[in-house]
């Protein structure tokens, strides 16, 4: 699985994405509004090798695409697909926050994922993640108040939605060759 965008290449993990990713997965910022705390090598290593794994599995229910910008890593993008509903997850080093990445890749990423409702499910602290979602044209369909115990707080919970169609795939392909 490959995508080019004017910008940026959306491929899959190898092992050795393990240190680029061990950057992104250790960093407190980065972590602050995941349910898991900064990882470890040891456990960067096991989250490449289940990726990897998951690569050639039928039918493909786990997808995960390292993003790099000019040949270097600067994030990733992510669903599970199951009954056709497919959960997003996307993360991005801070330095390459704020410049539109992350908006080209989700958007290019979700068209690969073919006829299903697409959703993003974030704390409403994490601004950029919920904002993400409002620019590809995701519509908040909920908001839980202490939906669950996280890292010793009670966190809140938006979720947005979007039915995502197959045929989008061919236009974001002809905008990128052009």
């Amino acid at each position: 699985m490959h995508i080019q965008t004017p910008r940026l290449e959306l491929r899959e993990y190898t092992l050795d994405d393990i240190p680029p990713l061990h950057v992104l997965l250790s960093t407190p910022s980065v972590a602050r509004y995941q349910t898991w705390e900064p990882r470890t090598l040891a456990q960067t290593e096991a989250v490449v090798q289940e990726i990897v794994e998951n690569q050639d599995s039928m039918p493909r229910k786990h997808f995960e695409l390292a993003v790099t910008h000019n040949g270097t890593f600067i994030g990733s993008v992510g669903a599970k697909v199951k009954n056709r509903q497919a959960s997003l997850w996307y993360s991005f080093m801070p330095a390459s926050q704020g410049k539109g990445f992350a908006t080209e890749a989700v958007a290019a990423f979700i068209l690969l994922l073919g006829d299903v409702t697409l959703e993003i499910e974030c704390d409403p602290r994490n601004t950029g993640s919920w904002k993400l979602a409002e620019r590809l044209g995701f519509t908040k369909v909920r908001f839980t108040e202490k939906d669950f115990e996280c890292k010793g707080e009670w966190v809140d919970s938006l979720v947005y939605q979007k039915y995502a169609f197959q045929d989008g795939l061919q236009t974001i392909m002809e905008e990128a060759d052009s």
